[in-house]
């Protein structure tokens, strides 16, 4: 275990990243496995869908990238579930709509066998999960590899996070004084409330809010307050 985390932390770039996970899942011989990351809402990549998988074909995952990652109930589960699940299971533990039973029988001829949804959790509440689909001829995971598997992909979770950071950052970064204006903001605060806490006058909080909403692109305090979280600009205890 210990040798997977030291690489881990070794790589300096999300490819070689996915090339390394990509071989110690096969070698643990789990040989088709995907990754979806949740950007959290207002950040700047709040829409995006952010899916890699090894195993699965092109057409299938384009596809879904494109127009199926609304329909998949694995993923709107696991999106909700803090602990992990079997993909057969899904249909016991969710209510499926139309679309989501159709996009589990289309799944089933794309791979038939089973697999694990494994959630992870990473910085400013970009969370994920993980699927693992079982060895061949296995019919439930071995508790050890379960275990295994939990811990690396928490792991290469936050390391994923860590490397493709640039790809996050806020490109009007907020000066100092913005930034403490935003987390009381963030903190339902009203203008005379945060002038008074921060020793200036209401007109000048406004303005403050005002070259806020123009660097996050946003029109109103609700939004500036959930762009400064997704952005990981601001936090709450």
């Amino acid at each position: 275990m210990e040798k997977i985390f030291s690489s881990l932390d070794a790589v300096s770039d999300v490819p070689a990243f996915w090339d390394l996970l990509t071989s110690f899942f096969q070698g643990q011989g789990i040989l088709c496995f995907a990754a979806v990351h949740f950007p959290p809402v207002g950040a700047a990549d709040q829409d995006n869908v952010r899916a890699r998988a090894v195993g699965f074909s092109d057409a299938w995952m384009q596809d879904y990238s494109e127009s199926r990652f609304s329909d998949d109930p694995i993923r709107a589960q696991a999106k909700v579930s803090p602990v992990a699940f079997r993909w057969s299971e899904i249909r016991e533990i969710r209510a499926l709509s139309p679309s989501e039973e159709q996009f589990m029988q289309d799944f089933s001829r794309v791979y038939r066998g089973d697999g694990i949804a494994i959630p992870v959790f990473g910085p400013h509440g970009r969370n994920g999960f993980f699927g693992l689909a079982l060895p061949a001829g296995v019919a439930v995971m071995p508790p050890d590899l379960f275990r295994l598997c939990k811990l690396v992909v928490q792991y290469a979770h936050q390391r994923y996070c860590e490397l493709a950071a640039p790809e996050f950052e806020v490109h009007q970064p907020l000066s100092p004084r913005e930034l403490e204006v935003l987390g009381w903001v963030a903190r339902g605060k009203s203008n005379s409330v945060i002038a008074s806490i921060i020793g200036v006058s209401s007109n000048t909080v406004d303005t403050h809010l005002r070259r806020i909403y123009g660097k996050l692109n946003v029109t109103d305090r609700v939004s500036a307050a959930l762009a400064g979280l997704g952005h990981g600009l601001v936090s709450l205890p």
